[in-house]
Parts: structure tokens; C-alpha cells; sequence
């Protein structure tokens, strides 16, 4: 299991559900969570914005953008709190950097997973949740939904490097899984059928003690709904998969199956790496 986990706290309800999870994981392996909060600063806009008017600050409008800061440093304290005594793990909050993106980057850099809730991956957060995956490297834990059960997983294999960096962080969660699930979109136009060898990645994962291991081939031209499709069918609580295999602004501008996967509703927990 993971011992030690980064969650990345938006200041909004999900965190909970982050949280939550990330505690979960922890305990199983008498690890630690340390969650850093990124949520908006107003603080940084009102200064902005004084200093574009040339006009001082009301003292009631500084006084009220640092209560509000306390106040969402106060609740993701309380979550994490209430999380730590449920689940028996121990979780610690740092307060709030100026620079939440440098913090969590190094905060990443001595972590098995940086965890991020799915709404704040695909909404508030995406900037940092971006950067982190691609820029640090860190394997990035996307978390949807509340439940902390890994029980049936799926690896999307393609045999790329980052494919392969995905399977190696997510080993702890797979060998929690009680059936893992091998697939394969046939129909890729990128994929090299020499080097996404599902006999070749079987025998990598037993040996490092994951088991009940099936292999299975999917269809379709776009690769992320049939990735989907496949998970949904299965029941999967979790999708490991390698992110932008092509440049991201290829990926940005046309779309790509890392920005399908982050953006859909419906979708297991993700465990990326880039």
C-alpha cells in the first residue's frame, strides 16, 4: 500500500470524499497523509485589483478575505480530523502556501500518490493537478466518489513508458484487487501490439504478487469512451493508465483519452502517471 500520500485539498465539499479515501489507503499501510490546501486566494485578487486602481484596500474588506481564509483552512482541518479518527490513520494539514502549485510539486516529489478529487481535477484545481502529473511526474491519484474499495481493477496497456510508470505506482492498489483486468483497445491507431504485450505485463504483475489477472481486448476508434464503457461493464473501481502520450497541446486543441478520462462523469477512480 501507499505509504505516503499527498492530498490536495480545493477547499470545497469534495474534500471530503478526498480525504476520506486517501485516509483509507493510508491506514491499510500504516501510512501517513499530508493534505495541502490550494484553494483560491481573494487576498491576491483584492491586492491585484487595489493596486490597478490605485486605491487602498477597506480594512472590513482585508479583515473579511482573511476570515474566509480561515475558515476554509479551519474546515479542511476539521475534515482531515474526522477522517483520521474514522479511519484510524494519521493525516496532517499544512497551512496554505502563497504558491499552493510549488508546494504540492514539493510536496510530490517524496510521495508514492498525489491525490486529487475528480471535480477539483477537472475544474478549480486543474492548473496545479496538470502541472503535478506532467511537469513533476508524480503519479496522480484522481478520486471519484467516496468509496475506498479497490476490490476489481483495470489497466489500460498500450505498453508506452508512461503506461508503465502508471503500473508501477499503482502495484500497492493492485494487489489489494481481488481481479485485475488487462485492456487492450485493438482498434488505437498508436498502439504497437509488440510492445503492449498483455503475457509480457501478466508475468510483471505476478510477480510482484498480483493475482486473479485476465486479459482483455476492447474496441473502438476513440479509446477513453471504450475505456469507460469496459469499466462500467466490469464494475471497476480503478483505471490505471498512462496520461499524454502525446503533446498536451495536441491533446488540449483535439482532445486526447487523458483529458476524456479526467473529464468524465462517470468513471472509476484513476490512478495517472505521465
Amino acid at each position: 500500500m501507499p505509504k505516503s500520500i499527498v492530498s490536495v485539498a480545493a477547499g470545497a465539499t469534495e474534500d471530503a470524499q478526498l480525504i476520506g479515501v486517501t485516509a483509507a489507503l493510508a491506514a491499510r499501510s500504516r501510512g501517513q497523509v499530508r493534505v495541502i490546501p490550494a484553494f483560491a486566494d481573494p487576498a491576491a485578487d483584492l491586492i491585484y485589483y487595489g493596486a490597478t486602481l490605485g486605491t487602498s484596500l477597506p480594512e472590513i474588506a482585508v479583515e473579511r478575505v482573511v476570515a474566509a481564509e480561515r475558515e476554509k483552512q479551519e474546515k479542511i482541518e476539521a475534515l482531515a480530523t474526522s477522517a483520521a479518527m474514522a479511519k484510524k490513520a494519521s493525516v496532517s494539514v499544512a497551512r496554505r502556501d502563497l504558491l499552493p502549485a510549488i508546494a504540492v510539486a514539493n510536496a510530490a516529489v517524496l510521495a508514492d500518490l498525489t491525490a486529487f478529487h475528480g471535480l477539483a481535477a477537472r475544474g478549480p484545481l486543474n492548473g496545479v493537478f496538470a502541472e503535478t502529473l506532467i511537469s513533476t511526474r508524480a503519479p496522480c491519484l484522481v478520486v471519484n466518489g467516496a468509496s475506498d474499495v479497490f476490490a476489481t481493477a483495470a489497466i489500460a496497456w498500450d505498453g508506452s513508458a508512461q503506461a508503465g510508470r502508471a503500473v508501477r505506482a499503482a502495484l500497492p492498489l493492485l494487489r489489494l484487487a481481488s481481479k485485475v483486468l488487462v485492456f487492450r483497445n485493438t482498434e488505437d491507431s498508436g498502439l504497437d501490439a509488440s510492445a503492449a504485450n498483455a503475457d509480457a505485463l501478466r508475468a510483471y504483475l505476478e510477480l510482484h504478487g498480483v493475482k486473479n489477472i485476465a486479459a482483455r481486448d476492447i474496441r473502438g476508434e476513440r479509446v477513453a469512451p471504450s475505456l469507460l464503457e469496459a469499466t462500467g461493464a466490469e464494475k471497476c473501481d480503478l483505471l490505471v493508465s498512462g496520461a499524454y502520450g502525446r503533446p498536451r497541446l495536441y491533446e488540449m486543441v483535439l482532445g486526447g483519452t487523458t483529458r476524456s478520462l479526467v473529464l468524465a462523469d462517470q468513471a472509476p477512480h484513476l490512478l495517472l502517471a505521465h
